[in-house]
């Protein structure tokens, strides 16, 4: 007897992929990683002020307090005062993912509904897995977009890199480069493209990462950039915004939203410096985190250890591990390292002075941030969505074979309306890496 074929009309299959769209968009994205997970999502109407104007996001930063009450015994009122606010202001950056599909994927042997559930699983998982990578690298990040940085070219078709987001000492060099990726070498000017092209292989060892490139690149130089790119532009200077800016880590982001740090320093983050500003560089102890979320609080007048469920410790596996160590022998504070607290996204963290310790393998190393939770937003100015152009609608059948494609986009950012609510700790030595990176 023979089998009814079972027709797939095209209008059927966009049908069932705005069933995934929405599924990315408002279940997935929102909780993807546990660093996002933890930043609240601003909407058209919200708490922080924030107003859309032209192409970007506008927003009240308060700089400074409020000071002057006066006692008198004469019954005179002070000096009016207010406190001195600014606009602060953000782009959205745009990130699109693009993925091709073998029908084969489709093929329900039965009915229309097992063939869309093959689908939907298929789109679901790939778009899922390249979301995670690309926000893990740039929330962590310095919104440059530098993947490493080179510090040796053998030749053309090979060079060694290290730095991810070109921040020395921050971690594995081949963090953020993986076989199959199209990525551009550009002086660190970041203007210069020395060439394009396909990674072809990896090899990692230790902090250092050999990359083989699938065709070549002349004029390839130590201090050059790797970066993402299409065969139109590259993606330097064009990620959104990440810890690492947000926070001025270095002092080297004094600028952010339009105000700059240097004019305003009580806006500022708080920095400590391991070695320095703690006992060790070494080992990290309870009182260096004591004495940061203290000194927050007395800056910002946000007290960490009052208002805990509004902060959030973030770091690496390596440097929590040294704070288990280091609480093992000096107990001067209470943990219990086999129990965990939920924490937002249905994530699950340890408690440390009554925070939550997200613990990420994307963290850069060496360092462990205070992050205020209302303190952190990100907006969308396009929610995740298909792209579509000349007609071709959401699924694209591509040409000479037996496979479609479809393409996301969303334009979105990251910004702090109170930058002085954070804090940071960096120089510790972190050397043991618990990241996916052999």
């Amino acid at each position: 007897m023979a089998v009814t074929p079972i027709t797939i009309s095209d209008t059927e299959l966009e049908g069932n992929l705005k069933n995934v769209y929405t599924d990315i968009r408002n279940e997935l994205l929102p909780i993807s990683t546990p660093l996002l997970a933890q930043i609240k999502k601003v909407g058209r109407k919200n708490s922080v002020g924030a107003k859309w104007g032209g192409n970007g996001l506008f927003f009240d930063v308060v700089l400074d307090g409020e000071y002057n009450a006066n006692f008198s015994g004469s019954g005179y009122l002070p000096q009016s005062m207010q406190a001195p606010e600014k606009q602060g202001s953000v782009t959205p950056k745009r990130i699109y993912v693009r993925r091709a599909f073998d029908n084969f994927a489709m093929v329900g042997t039965q009915t229309k509904e097992a063939a869309f559930e093959s689908l939907r699983r298929k789109v679901t998982g790939a778009f899922s897995k390249a979301l995670d990578f690309a926000l893990e690298e740039n929330l962590n990040g310095n919104a440059l977009g530098i993947k490493a940085i080179l510090s040796s070219s053998a030749d053309t078709t090979h060079f060694v890199a290290t730095s991810p987001w070109g921040l020395a000492s921050s971690g594995q060099g081949g963090l953020f480069i993986r076989r199959g990726m199209y990525i551009a070498v550009v002086a660190n000017d970041g203007t210069t493209v020395r060439g394009r092209a396909v990674v072809s292989s990896v090899s990692n060892s230790g902090d250092n990462v050999t990359v083989t490139l699938a065709s070549a690149i002349s004029g390839m130089t130590g201090t050059d950039f790797v970066v993402g790119a299409t065969e139109s532009d590259i993606g330097y200077n064009q990620s959104c915004n990440g810890l690492q800016n947000l926070l001025n880590v270095g002092g080297s982001y004094n600028s952010l939203h339009g105000i700059d740090a240097s004019t305003y320093p009580v806006s500022n983050t708080l920095r400590h410096t391991a070695g320095t500003d703690t006992d060790s560089a070494v080992d990290v102890s309870d009182m260096d985190l004591w004495n940061l979320a203290t000194k927050l609080g007395a800056k910002c007048g946000i007290r960490p250890l009052v208002d805990t469920s509004d902060f959030f410790w973030h770091s690496t596996y390596g440097l929590q591990k040294k704070f288990i160590e280091s609480y093992l022998a000096n107990t001067n504070v209470t943990i219990k390292t086999g129990e965990k607290v939920d924490i937002n996204g249905g994530y699950k963290a340890t408690m440390i002075h009554g925070i939550p310790f997200v613990a990420n393998e994307y963290a850069r190393a060496g360092a462990v941030d205070l992050i205020h939770k209302p303190s952190i937003n990100w907006f969308d100015a396009s929610d995740w969505s298909a792209v579509e152009y000349e007609g071709s609608g959401k699924i694209r059948w591509i040409d000479g074979r037996d496979a479609f494609e479809t393409s996301m986009k969303s334009y979105f950012n990251v910004f702090t309306p109170q930058r002085n609510a954070h804090a940071t700790i960096t120089g510790y030595t972190d050397t043991v890496r618990y990241t996916n990176v052999v």
